[in-house]
């Protein structure tokens, strides 16, 4: 979304990755993206008749315009492909699509993100998002309640009071994160920018990292990377 995203990837100097839906970007600016080797993972979850259940207000018709505007002009796609029920039974034929549209790369992800209800424009629940395994069902649900609940789901993440082992996603993989301002952050995760959450910049990695070896954890990296408690 940001215009200025060609001239970005060129600051960085280095292998660059976007992430998006698909459903942004004029044709010549995905040209350029692929000219500039630059890599694209399309977050898509399904085929025309259900990806929209969790890519909420993504019309199918763009995401496809633009997977084949990229990847037919040379450009290094991976379809991530995050799993629900309502989803589960078109993995093969997702991963045949990416295959037949010159994908290098087909991964299925699971975010843990796989249960709760989806609201409409007025608030109102359209349809619930379930686990594949069918482990859980739709049950009461306090709309109001349970926006405030995840506008603090970090903030009010309670920690145990002891180390957590942290397997940091972005210094195991040797990136940083910018987001749609051109901000550097130590992460997608610190990049939330929300009013209990705020951007931490780049600067303040070493600070997170110091973090990890105390009873006091950044409750953001022991949310999203940690792999126990010690």
């Amino acid at each position: 979304m940001n215009p200025d995203i060609l001239s970005l990837a060129d600051l960085t100097g280095c292998r660059t990755s976007i992430t998006t839906n698909g459903s942004m970007g004029s044709e010549a600016t995905w040209t350029r993206l692929a000219e500039k080797n630059v890599e694209v993972v399309f977050s898509v979850d399904g085929l025309e008749d259900t990806n929209h259940l969790y890519r909420q207000d993504v019309p199918w018709n763009k995401v496809m315009e633009r997977m084949k505007w990229f990847t037919g002009a040379g450009g290094k796609a991976t379809w991530k492909f995050v799993v629900f029920k309502h989803n589960s039974h078109q993995k093969s034929q997702a991963r045949e699509l990416s295959e037949k549209l010159g994908f290098i790369n087909f991964v299925i992800e699971d975010h843990g993100r796989n249960y709760g209800p989806a609201l409409d424009r007025d608030g109102n629940i359209s349809h619930w998002i379930l686990p594949e395994d069918n482990s859980m069902s739709p049950t009461p649900y306090d709309v109001p309640a349970g926006i405030e609940r995840y506008k603090s789901t970090h903030y009010n993440f309670k920690l145990e009071k002891r180390k957590y082992d942290i397997s940091c996603e972005h210094l195991n993989d040797k990136s940083v994160y910018i987001d749609a301002r051109g901000r550097v952050s130590p992460c997608c995760y610190q990049g939330f920018d929300l009013p209990d959450l705020p951007f931490v910049e780049l600067n303040r990695f070493p600070d997170l990292e110091k973090s990890w070896k105390t009873n006091s954890c950044d409750p953001i990296c022991a949310q999203s990377c940690a792999l126990k408690t010690l």
